[in-house]
C-alpha cells in the first residue's frame, strides 16, 4: 500500500501539459515531473492503494514493462519523499 507523505499538500503547474513542477511543502523541494507522477500523487491524495489498485485506476496494462514503469515511479516518488509505503498488515 501507498499512500501521501502526511501533511504534504500537493502543489503543482504545468505550461505544456507534460512537465510539471511540483513543490514539497513539507521539505520545501521542488520537483520537475510528469503527468503520470501527477496522475498518481492524485489518485493517493484521495486514498492509500495497492500498486495492482494502481495499475487498475491508471489503466496500465499488466504487462512486465509497464509494471516496471510504475515501480520506478513509485520508487522515484518516494525518493523524492512524496509518497510513504504502509506497512503490510
Amino acid at each position: 500500500m501507498w499512500r501521501l507523505m502526511p501533511g504534504l499538500a500537493l502543489r503543482y503547474r504545468t505550461w505544456d501539459n507534460d512537465t510539471y513542477v511540483l513543490y514539497n511543502n513539507l521539505s520545501g523541494d521542488t520537483h520537475l515531473t510528469d503527468a503520470a507522477a501527477i496522475e498518481v500523487l492524485e489518485l493517493l491524495r484521495q486514498s492509500p492503494a495497492a500498486e495492482q489498485a494502481l495499475v487498475v485506476a491508471l489503466q496500465l496494462d499488466n504487462t512486465p514493462d509497464s509494471l516496471a514503469h510504475l515501480d520506478s515511479l513509485l520508487t522515484e516518488l518516494r525518493g523524492q519523499a512524496l509518497i510513504e509505503s504502509l506497512p503490510a498488515c
